[in-house]
């Protein structure tokens, strides 16, 4: 792989720390978005990643169905796709997977996060359970034919693996800044749920977020390992 592109579905949604991984690797990175910007041909890229929105991948917007499209095409193309949060429930529901809300929300940092497949090296290394960031309300079903890779209690399938794809339903690709950002756009939002503090989610940044980067450190390097 030496060339990524990287679907943004909202501007304060970027690549994160994925991306500095990206660039110090060097690899090719073309990021698009998708709300605003065409969406080049599968062809152009070896890489497919697909990042997070508020939206939901129920939601009949044309951009999505186009991102549909484009996952699908890459995975035929046996190129590997990831897809990150809302990514994630595009690609479940490009191949078949019923998208719908969860029990609760889940949004902030996350403890509780166990392997489920042995035989996959994409978690290899990694403490089961293990931290993540979290920030959604919706679930989905499994594609026929897909594989289950992390879980939780409340979130059964919080990664799976179908093909080429790799659907993450919580965020490992956020830094410091990102969190804080996202936390200041929708603090009055959040704040009526009665069950998600925003000031604690600050408070836990410090505790937390190097773990966080240290995780996807691990999977980027699984990632690279099964792909390349």
């Amino acid at each position: 792989m030496t060339s990524a592109l990287v679907i943004q579905n909202t501007r304060i949604e970027g690549s994160g720390l994925l991306g500095k991984l990206l660039a110090e690797d060097n690899f090719d990175v073309t990021s698009i978005h998708a709300k605003q910007e065409k969406l080049p041909k599968s062809s152009e890229h070896d890489f497919l990643i697909v990042l997070g929105a508020p939206e939901s991948a129920n939601d009949e917007l044309p951009y999505l169905e186009n991102e549909q499209d484009l996952i699908r095409d890459f995975v035929e193309k046996e190129k590997p796709v990831l897809g990150i949060c809302l990514g994630s429930q595009l690609i479940a529901k490009t191949f078949g997977g019923k998208v719908y809300s969860g029990p609760k929300k889940e949004i902030g940092f996350y403890h509780d996060l166990k392997t489920s497949d042995s035989t996959s090296r994409l978690f290899s290394e990694f403490d089961s359970p293990f931290t993540v960031f979290h920030w959604h309300g919706d679930t989905f079903d499994l594609p026929e034919g897909a594989t289950r890779l992390v879980e939780s209690a409340d979130y059964p399938n919080q990664a799976f693996q179908y093909k080429t794809a790799v659907g993450l339903q919580f965020h490992l690709e956020v830094d410091e800044d990102m969190v804080r950002l996202w936390l200041d756009k929708t603090q009055e939002r959040i704040e009526k749920i009665p069950y998600i503090s925003p000031d604690k989610i600050r408070s836990d940044v410090d505790g937390n977020i190097s773990i966080v980067n240290e995780n996807l450190k691990k999977f980027y390097k699984n990632f690279k390992s099964t792909f390349d």
